[in-house]
C-alpha cells in the first residue's frame, strides 16, 4: 500500500478534518455565498421575484449579522485568564451556543442595515437596488476577512467550528421529535410563516419600490432681468415674425430619457383645427432627475388670423403625425399675427373691434350693422357663441388685440 500512487480513504478523511479544523468553512461558505448574491441581485439584476427573495433574505438578515458576530466570538470557549504580557483590545469572555449565534446574527443584521442606510445616504447614488446590493457586500466582504483573522489567531483546540451534520441532526429532532402530531404541525407552521415572513420583507428591501415616474413639460420666456418665467408670451405679431420661447423637460422617469420635441402652428375656424403645420422638431437627451432647457425660435407661416402654437413632447420619437391625443406631454400658447401698416386697417379696421378709431372718426361706420357684420364674417370669432371650447374663447381675444387701433392711433397722428 505504500508504493501506491493515492492514500487510503480513512487517511483522506482524518486529513479533511484536521483540515477543517484550521479552515474556517463557514465562514468561506459566506463569502461565496455573498459573491453569488452579488451576482444575482447586482450584476445580472435577475428579476424572479422567487430567485431574488430567496437569494435576498440570507444575503440581508443573515449574513451581516453573521460575519459580526464571528468577528466577535471566534472561540468555542471563553478565554478563561488574560494571557500573560498580552493584552488584547477584545477578548471573548463569554461562550456562545449556536441557537444564540444564531439569533444574535438576525439581531445584528437589522442593526448593521440602518448604518449602512446611513452611509448610502451620504452618497450620490440613492437608494437603488444595485447600490444597496453592493453595500451589504461590501460590509459582508470585510466583515468575513476580519473574522477568518481572528479565528486563526485563536488555538486550534480553541476555534469556534460549525458541525452541520449534527446541528441539522439537532434541528430536524427539534422540529419533528414532538411526541404529537399536533406539535409536530406546529412547528412545522411556525417554521414556515417565520421563513414567508422575513422572505417577504428581504424581497421588498433587495428590490426597492421604483419612485414616482413622470415627465414635465415646461413653455417659457425669458423676462427683463433674464430669468425664465411661465408667461410674456407675444398676444400678437406681424407677419412672418420670429417667437422666441424656452422648452423646459423634467425627466423623473428613473432613467436616462431621449425625448422629441414638435413645434406646431395650428389653425381654427369656428373652434375647429382645420390646419396644423410642424415649425421645428428637436430632440433632446435628459438624464434622470435633471431638467434640460432648449432654446426654440419659430414663425407661424399664418399671413393674419389667430393661431395656436403646440409644444408636443414625445419619447424616443415621434410619430408620422404629431397630434394632442398621441403626445405624451403637451402645452401651448396663442398669438394673433396682424398687419398694423394694411390699407385696410387704415380705411376704417377690417376687424373694426377697436372703439378708439371710432371715437376719433365717426365718419368710417364701424357701428354700422353691415360693417359689424363683415368684420364678424372676416374674422370668424365666435363671438356671439359664448359656450364654444377654448380655441374659440382664443380666437374672440385674437380680435380684441388686433392691431386695427393702433393703426388707426398712426393715421391719425
Amino acid at each position: 500500500m505504500k508504493g501506491l500512487p493515492f492514500q487510503p480513504v480513512s487517511t483522506l478523511r482524518r486529513r479533511s478534518k484536521r483540515l477543517a479544523t484550521v479552515i474556517p468553512t463557514d465562514l468561506i461558505g459566506v463569502a461565496g455565498f455573498t459573491v453569488v448574491a452579488t451576482v444575482v441581485l447586482v450584476v445580472a439584476n435577475v428579476s424572479s421575484p422567487v430567485m431574488r427573495a430567496a437569494v435576498g433574505f440570507p444575503f440581508l438578515f443573515l449574513v451581516p449579522g453573521y460575519v459580526t458576530v464571528a468577528t466577535l466570538f471566534p472561540r468555542a470557549t471563553p478565554v478563561q485568564e488574560p494571557q500573560a504580557g498580552r493584552r488584547r483590545f477584545i477578548q471573548q469572555t463569554q461562550a456562545l451556543t449556536d441557537i444564540e449565534r444564531g439569533a444574535l446574527s438576525f439581531g445584528l443584521s437589522f442593526a448593521v442595515l440602518p448604518l449602512l442606510g446611513l452611509v448610502i445616504a451620504a452618497t450620490p447614488w440613492g437608494f437603488t437596488g444595485p447600490v444597496v446590493g453592493s453595500a451589504v457586500a461590501c460590509f459582508s466582504i470585510v466583515g468575513t476577512s476580519l473574522a477568518t483573522a481572528r479565528r486563526l489567531s485563536v488555538p486550534p483546540v480553541d476555534r469556534y467550528r460549525v458541525g452541520f451534520g449534527r446541528r441539522l441532526e439537532a434541528a430536524h429532532t427539534a422540529i419533528f421529535g414532538a411526541k404529537s402530531t399536533l406539535h409536530v404541525v406546529i412547528n412545522v407552521a411556525l417554521v414556515l410563516s417565520m421563513v414567508l415572513a422575513l422572505t417577504t420583507v428581504g424581497y421588498a428591501l433587495v428590490s426597492p419600490q421604483v419612485g414616482e415616474q413622470y415627465t414635465s413639460l415646461q413653455l417659457l420666456t425669458e423676462n427683463e432681468s433674464g430669468e425664465l418665467v411661465a408667461s410674456g408670451y407675444p398676444p400678437e405679431i406681424e407677419p412672418n415674425e420670429s417667437i422666441p420661447f424656452v422648452v423646459g423637460v423634467e425627466n423623473q422617469e428613473q432613467r436616462e430619457m431621449t425625448y422629441t420635441v414638435v413645434v406646431q402652428e395650428q389653425r381654427f375656424v369656428d373652434g375647429e383645427l382645420v390646419e396644423r403645420t410642424e415649425l421645428q422638431r428637436t430632440d433632446m437627451q435628459v438624464n434622470q432627475g435633471t431638467t434640460d432647457y432648449v432654446d426654440q425660435t419659430v414663425t407661424p407661416t399664418t399671413e393674419e388670423g389667430t393661431v395656436r402654437i403646440a409644444v408636443l413632447l414625445y419619447p424616443d420619437g415621434a410619430p408620422e403625425t404629431p397630434t394632442f391625443e398621441n403626445a405624451y406631454r403637451n402645452a401651448y400658447f396663442w398669438t394673433t399675427v396682424t398687419e398694423s401698416d394694411s390699407p385696410d386697417s387704415e380705411a376704417g379696421g377690417e376687424d373694426g373691434s377697436d372703439d378708439t378709431v371710432a371715437d376719433d372718426d365717426p365718419s368710417d361706420g364701424v357701428f354700422d350693422d353691415e360693417g359689424t357684420a363683415d368684420a364678424d364674417d372676416e374674422t370668424g370669432d365666435g363671438s356671439d357663441d359664448v359656450t364654444v371650447d377654448e380655441s374659440d374663447d382664443a380666437a374672440t381675444e385674437g380680435d380684441d388685440v388686433t392691431d386695427g387701433s393702433d393703426a388707426g392711433n398712426e393715421t391719425e397722428s
